[in-house]
């Protein structure tokens, strides 16, 4: 047991015994889960930080590579205290002439284990807190800039369930986010954030002649209220994600008929992306969505031959590739 040091008045814990069996478990794990063994132990990296590599692809790799484990995709490593994660984050816009192939490519990724799968936009709704302003004013530091600590043991991280090293990526992740990194095609992006009357009077004293500095305060308040209220399901996908196994996936069908894609949309794939989740955005339509807030070197696009603005979403059955054949046959003939 750990027993209590009179002079400093804290609890030591360097001296316990260890066991026989506990000498032999570390020492195996020393030699045989070396970093650089590929033979890693569960949860090996689980307090890591997480770096993802993003992989630029064609689009027949996005099936390939989607179904390897990150520690067999091109760029996987681990540096210091931090895992790379090799992961894809591509559109496709179009489609095939041959819509079952198409539908075939869909459904293969979004059959593989731990997948969210949306077609109605956006994927979530997003009701800030009343009190949003008040949060974001109350984690910020004299440099006017979130600060870390503050946001990990603040009353409304609502994250504590979740492991220790998950928890600080979300946290460094929101410190990033809130800064507003390059990816960000402008500065302007917001959700509906209600003001009481003295903030609405206190934002028109202090940016009535600087508009672009009142729209930064709103995205970073919006983007702040978003990502300190992630879905449960979002927070399962990672909260299950052993780093070098396995990669969760966001697959994404919208053909322009259920709902818009939304700002709150795009600070959601951005977030799941930089924690090495595979998002994949099919648009048969070929319209704009992800685009419209993220600059496109942040991810890859693939244009298809055709445009199908009615293409529902459907698997294929016994009977489509039936239909395809004879089509086919009558084709050659």
């Amino acid at each position: 047991m750990s027993h209590l040091n009179e002079d400093n008045n804290k609890y030591e814990t360097d001296n316990r015994t260890e066991t026989y069996a506990f000498k032999a478990t570390k020492e195996f794990k020393e030699k045989f889960h070396d970093k650089d063994s590929y033979y890693y132990e569960p949860w090996q990296f689980a307090d890591y930080e997480v770096c993802a590599d993003t992989l630029k692809t064609t689009y027949d790799e996005i099936n390939i590579w989607s179904s390897e484990e990150a520690v067999i995709r091109p760029g996987w490593k681990i540096e210091g205290n931090k895992v790379h994660v090799p992961n894809i984050f591509s559109k496709i816009s179009g489609v095939y002439e041959d819509v079952v192939k198409y539908r075939d490519d869909i459904n293969t990724l979004v059959d593989q284990q731990n997948v969210l799968f949306f077609k109605r936009f956006p994927m979530f709704r997003i009701f800030p807190p009343g009190n949003i302003v008040k949060i974001y004013s109350s984690l910020l530091n004299k440099k006017g800039q979130i600060d870390k600590e503050r946001l990990l043991t603040s009353e409304y991280w609502k994250y504590t369930s979740l492991k220790s090293g998950l928890q600080e990526n979300i946290a460094d992740r929101i410190l990033e986010f809130c800064a507003l990194p390059d990816f960000w095609k402008a500065k302007c992006f917001s959700i509906n954030i209600r003001f009481s009357l003295l903030d609405k009077f206190t934002n028109f004293l202090m940016y009535k002649n600087d508009k672009s500095a009142r729209e930064r305060l709103m995205m970073k308040i919006s983007i702040l209220s978003i990502m300190l209220n992630l879905d449960n399901r979002l927070l399962n996908i990672l909260q299950n994600f052993d780093y070098p196994l396995n990669v969760p996936k966001i697959i994404l069908y919208n053909n322009g008929k259920s709902g818009n894609f939304s700002f709150s949309d795009a600070v959601i794939l951005m977030f799941m992306n930089s924690m090495g989740v595979d998002v994949v955005i099919f648009n048969p339509a070929g319209t704009n969505d992800i685009e419209n807030f993220i600059d496109e070197s942040y991810f890859d696009l693939h244009r298809l031959q055709f445009i199908n603005q009615n293409l529902r979403y459907k698997r294929n059955n016994f009977f489509t590739y039936l239909i395809r054949k004879i089509k086919i046959f009558f084709k050659r003939g």
